[in-house]
């Protein structure tokens, strides 16, 4: 990895100290060379303290101002992001925030907007542009006609539990403050939105990225408001399905299947918080498993933005999430029926 132009590793604060940062976010920051995590924080000041002593921060911070002072780049791993987008850029400094950036692409595209003007990154964590299996099955499909993208998880709530300290909880998602909202939907549309971009939003990263100009047909929410079933086209009227499916604890499926007239690949990956090495793509040559971790890629691609390593005319993660949220948005406004949702990381 190319070093910072000052000759030292990259400083991070980090925002949020629940699952993603116990299972996939400071394992790996702290092991590398590349980055310094030097603070971290959370709403519950008992969880970051935690998160500092199992990795080594050298502190955590109660405010805002406090988390960012000689940071270079804030992570945002909290389950709201925007506002802390702004405060980073406010103050000079890069930030990487889970996905999605919100919901509400006008703000998204807002913020990506301020950041480019500034100078700053605004890097996404759709690790999913950055797997490895992803790019071997589109190697092999590089033009799909047709496919599916199913997500059924029923192990995220265990997974987060082995992860995190013991008395913390796996979800703390009813505390987060108000998130802007496109102000034309319905509240089940709000719903289907909430599902796509909180569960579904790999699998919507995957489809912006194999099939350009993916463009939203129909989408139904089922009666209790926990599963989406959607139809999109791509460009020339390729049909593609794409459900998100509530599923009772234990049940786990994140498969994606792609095809065209002469060849056919599908992706079932790993579960949450598990090795990538178990995500195994199958095509019409074999099955292939041991695929790298995407979310080292992902940071690798964070590390070669801030040193300037990335050309300048590749579009960047913000403009790959506003593609995702815009699409999101498209399928939840022709949205019917359903009441609640759930979010998952």
């Amino acid at each position: 990895m190319t070093p910072t132009p000052a000759g030292r590793p990259w400083r991070l604060a980090v925002a949020g100290c629940g699952a993603a940062a116990f299972g996939l976010h400071l394992p790996l920051l702290t092991a590398s060379t590349a980055f310094d995590v030097v603070a971290v924080a959370d709403r519950d000041v008992t969880r970051a303290r935690s998160a500092q002593r199992r990795f080594a921060v050298p502190r955590t911070a109660t405010r805002v101002g406090d988390l960012l002072s000689e940071a270079d780049v804030l992570v945002i791993l909290t389950g709201v992001h925007d506002d802390l987008i702004e405060e980073a850029l406010d103050a000079g400094v890069h930030v990487v925030t889970e996905k999605p950036v919100c919901l509400d692409p006008k703000r998204t595209r807002t913020l990506a907007a301020r950041a480019k003007d500034a100078g700053l990154l605004l890097e996404v964590g759709a690790m999913r542009a950055h797997d490895p299996a992803l790019h071997a099955a589109l190697a092999h499909v590089p033009e799909p006609t047709g496919g599916w993208l199913v997500k059924a998880d029923g192990v995220d709530e265990a997974a987060r539990r082995r992860l995190l300290p013991p008395g913390f909880a796996p979800y703390t998602f009813a505390q987060d403050p108000p998130q802007p909202l496109p102000d034309h939907l319905a509240p089940h549309q709000v719903t289907a939105l909430q599902i796509l971009l909180w569960q579904g939003y790999h699998l919507l990263t995957a489809l912006v990225l194999a099939v350009p100009g993916t463009t939203a047909v129909s989408c139904g929410l089922d009666p209790a408001g926990q599963s989406v079933h959607a139809l999109l086209h791509g460009p020339s009227g390729e049909p593609f399905t794409l459900v998100i499916s509530a599923t009772p604890a234990g049940v786990f499926r994140e498969q994606i299947h792609l095809a065209d007239q002469t060849a056919a690949a599908t992706v079932d990956f790993a579960r949450p918080y598990e090795t990538a090495a178990a995500t195994q793509v199958t095509t019409t040559v074999g099955s292939q498993r041991g695929f790298g971790d995407p979310f080292a890629a992902m940071w690798n691609a964070v590390d070669a933005r801030l040193s300037g390593q990335h050309p300048a005319d590749l579009p960047t993660s913000a403009d790959l999430a506003l593609r995702v949220e815009e699409l999101a948005l498209a399928l939840a406004g022709l949205a019917r029926t359903g009441t609640t949702a759930r979010k998952d990381t």
